[in-house]
């Protein structure tokens, strides 16, 4: 069960972080006002650019090519890809120089910019270091040392703002020195599983670009396609209805996240069976698919039954037409979760380039969609073309899919899916209408029927006949 606990640690070291983020974030705009909390919002929207021109694209492909790679394979792979993270690492952090001498912004503003986006490029390029111990699927140490180097610049940010007078800058100091000791300490955990810290050619440094172009592509492209919706709304519609959408989307990027991570923890099995065995990659893919197709239905499940009962009383009244959105996002969700699955196999299988593809169609279709939608129908027009536009995600990385899992697993699972999801909707509405069960006991009905029906439908694999669950990992030392 070696996916199961990777995934574990990894699911909870970044929530744990993400919700005391989500803490200091209440007690800057509290201390701080609008104006403080607006100063972190921004400085962190810059410091994810420069992490994402420091790092993108590095960590999925060397997991892939670091897992799939002979013993002796693996000095080269790792000296190419330790040059040109430096090289990359260089070629963003002289961006942020003269972003920060050109912006003409005040000193105090200029420094917080400074001390996130150390910190941001320190974590982001911590997973480029850790690539030789996530390869051996050893990630338990990586996502706790995370965990804790996260926990101390937030911890460290609480106890100033809570219990002194300190400006911002001061609150934030501790943010740069966790980044740049969660980077020494990736290093040393690259050390640990035999990776030398030494450069390679420079000459090599283009190739591992066009190598890792498609990665990187992707990355930037999600980051414009996630965001294109938000950015569209408040054009036509104003700040109100962007918090209500941006409500009902925070649901799902939550929901969605284990997913994610469970597809980080099964990458590097996937990719060792790489595309040459396609016998054991079919396997393992197909289960993998299976359990992510069952988490996104019961995600769906319960965005359509339980959320709407909890968004007025966590957000308020005024909050209560996002409720009224939520069958939308249930299907969104279920989308959603299909192209987790789908770009973590094509990744592995050395197809990247269709989840690339896909983004591009996507991110142009959602920004046509959403100018011609946004306009008539609102905050539902946006829902609308997002629907659209992950089914088309969806359906590209399936077709460059289809020669590794075939047409007719990828239509079984879905019908099993479907069959699963159907008759919790059906047992539900009897269970309302006949039973005369309310919200609450419908929702509960709901979301504890729908896994027993879904293992009835064989959409969960078994523990231990499935290669991908019963993998108990092998650590490099």
């Amino acid at each position: 069960m070696k996916v199961i606990t990777n995934a574990f640690w990894l699911s909870f070291s970044r929530i744990a972080a993400d919700i005391l983020s989500f803490v200091l974030f209440a007690v800057i705009s509290r201390t701080f006002g609008p104006a403080g909390s607006g100063q972190y919002s921004y400085a962190f929207a810059i410091a994810t650019l420069v992490a994402l021109a420091c790092t993108a694209g590095f960590e999925d492909w060397g997991i892939r090519q670091y897992a799939g790679a002979e013993p002796h394979e693996r000095a080269g792979l790792w000296r190419g890809l330790l040059t040109t993270q430096a090289v990359q690492l260089l070629i963003g952090i002289s961006a942020l120089g003269v972003f920060l001498l050109w912006n003409k912004m005040p000193a105090g503003g200029w420094i917080v910019v400074l001390e996130l986006s150390i910190y941001v490029v320190g974590w982001t390029a911590s997973y480029t270091f850790f690539i030789p111990a996530l390869a051996s699927q050893s990630m338990v140490s990586p996502a706790i040392t995370d965990l804790a180097c996260r926990l101390s610049a937030i911890l460290i940010a609480l106890v100033l703002g809570l219990f002194t007078h300190t400006s911002l800058v001061w609150m934030l100091a501790g943010f740069p020195l966790a980044g740049v000791v969660l980077a020494c300490l990736a290093l040393r955990s690259a050390t640990r599983h035999g990776a030398a810290l030494r450069l390679g050619a420079w000459q090599g440094v283009m190739a591992t670009w066009r190598q890792t172009s498609a990665f990187a592509g992707s990355e930037v492209m999600n980051q414009f396609y996630a965001r294109a919706d938000i950015l569209l709304i408040a054009y036509f519609l104003g700040d109100a209805k962007v918090g209500l959408y941006a409500t009902d989307i925070k649901f799902v990027e939550v929901g969605i996240l284990p997913l994610v991570l469970l597809g980080t923890a099964a990458y590097p099995l996937l990719s060792a069976r790489g595309p040459d065995h396609r016998g054991p990659l079919s396997e393992a893919g197909r289960d993998f698919m299976r359990i992510v197709f069952f988490c996104s239905g019961w995600l769906a499940v319960g965005i359509y039954t339980l959320i709407p009962l909890l968004i007025v009383p966590i957000f308020g009244p005024k909050f209560a037409p996002s409720a009224a959105l939520l069958p939308w996002f249930a299907l969104f969700a279920l989308l959603k979760g299909w192209e987790v699955a789908f770009y973590r196999l094509l990744y592995a299988v050395h197809r990247q380039s269709f989840y690339f593809g896909s983004l591009v169609v996507g991110t142009v279709l959602i920004v046509i969609l959403n100018w011609e939608l946004i306009p008539t129908q609102g905050i539902q027009g946006a829902i609308v073309a997002a629907i659209i536009c992950i089914a088309v995600v969806d359906f590209i990385c399936a077709c460059g899919l289809l020669r590794h899992l075939r047409a007719q697993f990828l239509i079984s699972v879905s019908a099993r899916l479907a069959v699963a999801t159907g008759l919790t909707a059906v047992t539900l509405v009897l269970a309302e209408r006949m039973m005369g069960a309310g919200p609450w006991s419908g929702a509960i009905i709901a979301c504890v029927l729908y896994p027993v029906l879904a293992m009835l439908c064989g959409l969960v694999p078994h523990p231990k006949r499935s290669p991908l669950l019963r993998h108990t990992g092998v650590e490099n030392s």
